[in-house]
């Protein structure tokens, strides 16, 4: 998914700023440190997932082996307490902290991190310069 799409989807989904925050490559993605992402995860609060669990059924059967729960093939869920969020607060949306997504991608040491892993040291660089 491309930016347009991420953000066009965050639009339609209008839940409250404070309750989630976007995830990995879509936050990557909404940054700019990447161009495209697989789907559209998001970490949600224990609040809002009360809120929406009946009118996106999410069942235990819909979760994966991550805990996340599959709301269709661009959009996937995980809950946590808000006082558990490793975000950074933006304008529109908030995102996951990059230092959280680095520490993560260089823990699991996957090829396919590579380039993520080097866009977003030298990100942080710049943003740490400035």
């Amino acid at each position: 998914m491309k930016k347009i799409e991420l953000l066009n989807l965050l639009k339609e989904l209008n839940f409250p700023k404070d309750e989630y925050y976007v995830l990995s490559g879509a936050s990557l993605v909404l940054r700019g440190i990447r161009k495209e992402a697989n789907d559209l995860d998001l970490c949600i609060s224990e609040e809002l997932f009360i809120q929406i669990k009946d009118k996106f059924n999410l069942t235990d059967e819909r979760k994966n082996e991550c805990g996340f729960y599959k709301i269709n093939d661009n959009l996937e869920i995980v809950v946590d307490k808000k006082e558990d969020f490793k975000m950074e607060i933006g304008e529109k949306y908030n995102l996951e902290d990059l230092q959280t997504i680095l520490d993560f991608k260089l823990k699991r040491n996957k090829l396919k991190d590579k380039d993520d892993i080097e866009n977003i040291k030298k990100y942080l660089h710049i943003k740490n310069t400035l």
